[in-house]
């Protein structure tokens, strides 16, 4: 699965709503752009407990390369703080170091977000100078859009990685029913993670079915979950 633009196939699952422009100080209004402002960046030696889930054989550091792999990327993972997870423009995804604490000991809640990250590398952005010319109606529009395909290819990586979307969806949902400029409401975001899961399930069975023995024997039929 290749995403090299700005699309879903979920969004029939989409509904529109209203927005609102959003103005600067001063009466001035704000520069446009679809990102974040980028976290502040945490010391690796400052991690303690964590240093292991960020370090060489750590899950992080797993998931990444997992990730990397299936995505074709160069994606790297820092520790932050002010954050769960986000990605720059340079394929840089800032990685909470308090939401990886909480949930150290559940993988695929970790993977999930992650994914959805990568979901982020992969689209193709509007140029800068672009998104000036819009309307921010139709910044936040966008916005919405990458959440949305970010949403849809997590659920697929998910999938491909042996996970099931459970945690990402619990943890996307555990603030009750609200919403944004930027997000759809959790409801619509899950129901758009599982449907990219099932996607990519289905995908997944049709192949096994049409390519029931490999060309040359191999006694091994596990699912590959690690690049080392």
């Amino acid at each position: 699965m290749k995403v090299n633009s700005l699309t879903s196939t979920a969004s029939h699952l989409i509904l529109n709503r209203p927005t609102i422009p959003v103005r600067g100080g001063e009466g001035r209004e704000a520069p446009k752009t679809i990102g974040e402002t980028p976290p502040i960046l945490v010391d690796p030696s400052t991690l303690g407990n964590l240093a292991i889930a960020f370090g060489p054989t750590g899950l992080i550091t797993r998931l990444k390369k997992r990730l990397n792999y299936l995505r074709r990327k160069k994606c790297r993972v820092v520790p932050a703080k002010g954050t769960t997870a986000c990605v720059d423009d340079n394929d840089v995804v800032y990685l909470g170091v308090d939401f990886v604490a909480n949930y150290l000991d559940e993988a695929e809640t970790i993977a999930g977000v992650m994914a959805h990250e990568w979901g982020h590398a992969c689209a193709l952005k509007p140029r800068k100078d672009d998104l000036q010319k819009l309307s921010w109606d139709h910044i936040f529009a966008l916005r919405r859009a990458h959440e949305t395909l970010a949403d849809e290819i997590s659920g697929r990586l998910l999938c491909i990685m042996g996970y099931t979307p459970n945690g990402l969806i619990k943890f996307l949902t555990r603030g009750g029913k609200t919403h944004n400029l930027k997000y759809h409401n959790p409801e619509i975001r899950a129901r758009v993670v599982q449907y990219g899961f099932e996607c990519e399930k289905r995908k997944a069975a049709l192949s096994r079915k049409l390519f029931d023995k490999s060309v040359y024997p191999n006694q091994y039929s596990s699912i590959l979950l690690d690049i080392v």
